[in-house]
């Protein structure tokens, strides 16, 4: 079973009750703190004169004063797009309020304004955006402060003009202000701050690091596939956040654009989040995924296309559409993770829950029905840092129990094969020293056969065809033939190294004893010896050499009925060679009675041995036996040159 497969069937037979209530324990106590904190945070109401006035008119991009007629009152906060559609352009708003007395500081803060701007108390400038004419400077959710004093406040009646550039389709218009003492005022423009510009910095930094943490975590890993939408979700969400925060619309030439391409942000965010889901759930379904992503491409072209006129009503409905598609899969997130009932998931069900939350007042704040601008979504990144933070952790500890016990497994599997390899080990050197005695002993047989046999049936051809009467000096010599075929033997089975004689000496006392014993037989026996005298082997390689011409010319002896043998023996650098030929009656008519012979079963043995070839033919009347031995055969092991 793989390894990978393993691990899966074992982590499926392990539950994690006490890990997931202690996770989601957690998880639940640092949204409750991060909601009481926020609630903590909001100041209370500052006390402030009521303002006498407020009133707003509209003028030309390039005008540098409000126009003296067109005034209409309007409430704080305010969004002209519903008073005047389609308008792009410059509105003046005018307040007036009555500063009892202004021997004192007072405080000014604007929660913000749409798009871009210029505040002037009692006609004296107290600020102005860098850019008031496309491409605007996109300072919508910038909240300002200003700390005010004589001269430039004054006792009684003070008039306030704000001059907005915005454009119409993005909710152009004023928020709240705020005129009281400086100590309370300060507290809210901290506060506005802090939930307009730190936290949202912050929120991009965390979006980001997971980004660029589970990118690469997913292209190490790339069977991970929801660790890769998770960390395409999370640039996309960068993207589409970074209109916080967002002073200028760069790279784009004008704020048309940067919104375009804010909106796309959004979709892409939508639909990552949507195969997040599907995979982090271990779900596919490859025609409604090509379906799903052949709308979204649908709508980026579309808003890419869509003309100017038209652009509020296609951001809505790509606001709407993509926002739906993300409730629906947080819906669909629900019923996955409570059927499966996996920790991770269910650890990531409680993050979502607050997503909904959040998603819905962001909705209602776009489509204008919550008096705000403020957007939370960007606010949640440090819930989804802590709760990925927790399902890897939890992944980590599932995988390392997982690993754990299927290494305990593993030490089981490999105790029990080292004890059947050990015991098949112990039969098989067992097996190997029965073979090794039997083949001692079988190589024990084919040397008396070979040695001692031979010169036993040389004895006996010997004393079948002398005259009566032999004498003792010859009884003595053929007993010192066959202890000398003895020692030989011996020799050869207790010593493997390197001979101190030649070849040519150890064939010496053999080929006199055959000669004499041909001639006895009237059988013409030659000889040619060729290099040998230069030849030196190992004491065993030497001994087969000698038992296969001992053997081949004893057959010659016993069964040729042969008057002539001709032995050549010759040794050069490439090969040694041995060829025995005889003119007898030559082999039998059925190769198998001399091919299962003991004596020719030993002469192929020991040529095998040597690494070289045997054969033995009949033909034009001789019967031929030769032994080729190549150079590089273990037969030339050294080779001890003479000078």
């Amino acid at each position: 079973m793989p390894h990978q497969e393993h691990l899966q069937k074992t982590g499926r037979q392990i539950t994690y009750r006490g890990t997931l209530r202690s996770a989601c324990f957690w998880l639940v106590a640092v949204i409750w703190c991060l909601a009481f904190s926020a609630k903590a945070a909001a100041p209370a109401s500052p006390t402030a004169p009521a303002f006498q006035s407020i009133e707003a008119v509209r003028s030309s991009w390039l005008a540098d004063k409000p126009p003296a007629q067109g005034w209409t009152t309007v409430s704080l906060p305010d969004e002209w797009s519903g008073r005047w559609p389609g308008f792009d352009g410059v509105v003046w708003y005018r307040v007036t309020w009555n500063q009892p007395g202004a021997e004192g500081s007072v405080a000014l803060m604007l929660e913000y304004l749409n798009m871009a701007g210029a505040v002037y108390l009692n006609d004296v400038l107290l600020d102005s955006d860098p850019r008031l004419l496309e491409p605007l400077t996109r300072a919508w959710n910038t909240p300002r402060y200003w700390l005010l004093s004589p001269p430039v406040l004054r006792a009684g009646t003070n008039t306030l003009l704000i001059r907005v550039s915005g454009l119409a389709a993005y909710q152009p218009g004023l928020g709240m202000l705020h005129v009281g003492e400086p100590n309370v005022i300060h507290e809210r423009y901290k506060h506005e701050r802090r939930l307009r510009h730190d936290l949202q910095f912050f929120s991009l930094a965390v979006t980001a690091t997971l980004g660029c943490f589970f990118l690469p975590l997913w292209l190490m890993r790339r069977r991970e596939t929801a660790f890769g939408w998770f960390g395409l979700m999370s640039l996309a969400a960068w993207c589409y956040e970074l209109n916080q925060v967002a002073t200028s619309p760069w790279p784009f030439a004008d704020n048309h654009g940067w919104e375009i391409a804010n909106s796309i942000a959004f979709l892409l965010y939508s639909a990552s989040f949507t195969m997040f889901v599907l995979r982090f759930c271990e779900r596919r379904y490859p025609r409604i995924e090509g379906a799903f992503w052949t709308l979204v491409a649908s709508g980026a072209l579309a808003l890419v296309f869509t003309p100017h006129a038209h652009i509020q009503v296609m951001r809505d409905i790509m606001a709407a559409l993509p926002g739906l598609t993300y409730f629906a899969s947080c819906i669909l997130f629900f019923t996955f993770a409570w059927r499966s009932r996996r920790p991770d998931q269910l650890i990531l069900s409680l993050c979502v829950a607050v997503f909904i939350l959040v998603g819905i007042h962001d909705f209602l704040v776009f489509f204008k029905v919550l008096d705000s601008n403020i957007y939370y979504a960007a606010l949640t990144s440090p819930i989804q840092l802590i709760s990925m933070a927790m399902v890897l952790g939890w992944r980590f500890v599932a995988n390392l129990r997982r690993i754990e016990r299927f290494n305990e497994e593993l030490n089981l599997k490999v105790s029990a094969a080292t004890e059947e390899l050990a015991a098949t080990l112990k039969r098989q050197h067992e097996l190997e020293v029965v073979n090794v005695r039997l083949g001692e002993r079988l190589n024990l047989a084919h040397d008396l056969h070979d040695g001692l046999g031979g010169t036993l049936v040389s004895s006996i051809a010997t004393l079948e065809h002398a005259p009566e009467g032999i004498p003792s000096e010859r009884f003595l010599t053929i007993l010192k033939e066959l202890r000398d075929d003895l020692r030989i033997v011996v020799d050869a089975a207790s010593s493997h190294q390197f001979a101190e004689t030649s070849l040519a000496d150890m064939i010496a006392p053999l080929r006199h004893r055959l000669t004499r014993l041909f001639e006895n037989q009237q059988i013409a026996c030659h000889w040619q010896l060729s290099g040998i005298d230069r030849c030196y082997l190992a004491a065993s390689d030497s001994l087969d050499v000698m038992r296969i011409l001992q053997e081949g010319l004893t057959n010659v002896l016993k069964h040729s009925r042969a008057d002539r043998v001709n032995t050549e023996l010759v040794y050069s650098a490439q090969s040694l060679d041995l060829v025995i030929t005889d003119n007898g009656i030559g082999l039998t008519p059925e190769p198998v009675e001399w091919q299962t012979g003991a004596g020719m079963r030993s002469m192929q043995r020991r040529a095998n041995r040597l690494g070289g070839v045997f054969k033995i033919v009949h033909a034009s009347g001789n019967t031929v036996l030769t032994v080729h031995i190549p150079y590089k055969s273990k037969v030339a092991k050294e080779e001890k040159l003479t000078s």
